[in-house]
């Protein structure tokens, strides 16, 4: 008699993990500006791919009796994976805007849920079959099998709660001038946040309802909420065919088509510079590039161009790296020694507290209090 060994949901799962290593691959090989967003991107779609293998696994009626159901192995796994989807696509948005640190002690605390859930997992011995609704578990392991299922529902709802805030700012950010994120890079933020927040929410939905719902009815909404991830991850893969071009293009625009001649070159390089150093127009907060350059005398256009051959920089990167320079001076100067930090924010042109924070940690590799302390330590030392 003919045995089918995988179902069609199995295949569907098997083949979207397949999709999810091939979309990681892809994220690593194409160019990009930065590296940290693809790269995190590309760990939150191993995750899923193996999060839904695990999940094949786990619930395949042939493999039940399999040896490696057997151990706590391949439950750890899944719910390992499924721990920490939410934490990578919390730094995958924050990467967008700023430099992940991710070995600092604060972002290293988003991996303790997981660490901890795995460790119940060993310490009770909890194997496929034990994870089954239909196995009938007591005493401890019941409530350990619990809190398990309790931290595989709930951590992640505080994620879609952390990333759709952190998605929020993102766009703030976006309407400021000092903004320098990539608009196809925000659309993608929305398409995983998008499916991750059904997937999280649809998820949360059946384990609150299992209590009143037949187990037939439990398992379709399981299986439900595993396609919404197939659909997340084909959405993935439709947005990288529509935007291909645009995703490859970054790191391949550095350098316009057509070079500037050197003569008039030189001659946008200095209207750029009298721009900055004697009109300041870094100084002005609401400043974009079309009104800088209208303030010069150039094309938006050839402005852009300038900034990226001759400064290897984006406006919003020459702008800001100005204004840092201007906050490092007034804080370096006796008479400002009574002004507040947000006081200087203001007066060297940022109309962001948090923007300018991240631009002078980045650029000077200390706090803007901890440049003030040096600076002004360093002049009693001169005196």
């Amino acid at each position: 008699m003919k045995v089918n060994f995988l179902n069609i949901h199995d295949l569907v799962f098997l083949l979207t993990s397949l999709e999810c290593l091939l979309l990681a691959i892809s994220l690593k090989v194409f160019p990009a500006k930065r590296d940290q967003p693809r790269n995190i991107l590309a760990l939150f779609l191993i995750l899923i791919a193996f999060d839904l293998t695990a999940t094949v696994v786990v619930w395949n009626v042939e493999l039940k009796t399999a040896l490696i159901n057997q151990t706590p192995i391949v439950i750890s796994i899944l719910i390992f994976c499924l721990l920490l989807e939410g934490p990578a696509l919390y730094f995958y948005l924050r990467s967008l805007s700023e430099k992940v640190q991710v070995r600092h002690w604060k972002n290293l605390i988003h991996f303790v849920p997981s660490l901890i859930t795995v460790s119940i997992i060993f310490i009770f011995n909890i194997n496929s079959v034990d994870w089954q609704p239909t196995t009938v578990i007591a005493g401890n392991k019941k409530l350990a099998i619990a809190f398990v299922w309790a931290m595989v529902k709930l951590v992640p709802v505080i994620y879609v709660i952390a990333c759709i805030y952190i998605e929020y700012k993102l766009r703030e950010m976006l309407k400021q001038v000092y903004s320098s994120i990539s608009i196809l890079d925000l659309k993608l933020a929305d398409v995983v946040l998008f499916g991750y927040c059904m997937h999280w929410l649809w998820s949360l939905l059946s384990y609150v309802l299992e209590g009143f719902v037949g187990p037939v009815i439990s398992d379709k909404l399981g299986i439900f909420d595993n396609y919404l991830m197939v659909i997340l991850v084909n959405s993935l893969f439709a947005f990288g065919l529509i935007n291909t071009r645009q995703l490859v293009s970054p790191a391949l625009t550095i350098i316009p088509s057509k070079p500037i001649p050197e003569s008039k070159l030189a001659l946008k390089v200095k209207a750029i510079e009298k721009g900055i150093q004697e009109q300041k127009l870094f100084l002005d907060s609401n400043i974009n590039l079309e009104r800088f350059s209208e303030q010069i005398g150039l094309r938006p256009r050839d402005t852009s161009a300038v900034l990226k051959v001759h400064y290897q920089s984006n406006f919003f990167e020459f702008i800001n790296g100005y204004r840092v320079v201007e906050a490092k001076r007034l804080l370096a100067l006796p008479e400002y020694k009574d002004e507040t930090i947000l006081e200087v924010i203001f007066k060297s042109g940022f109309n962001s507290p948090s923007a300018f924070h991240r631009f002078f940690k980045r650029n000077v590799g200390v706090t803007p209090t901890e440049y003030r302390k040096q600076a002004i330590a360093d002049m009693k030392d001169d005196v």
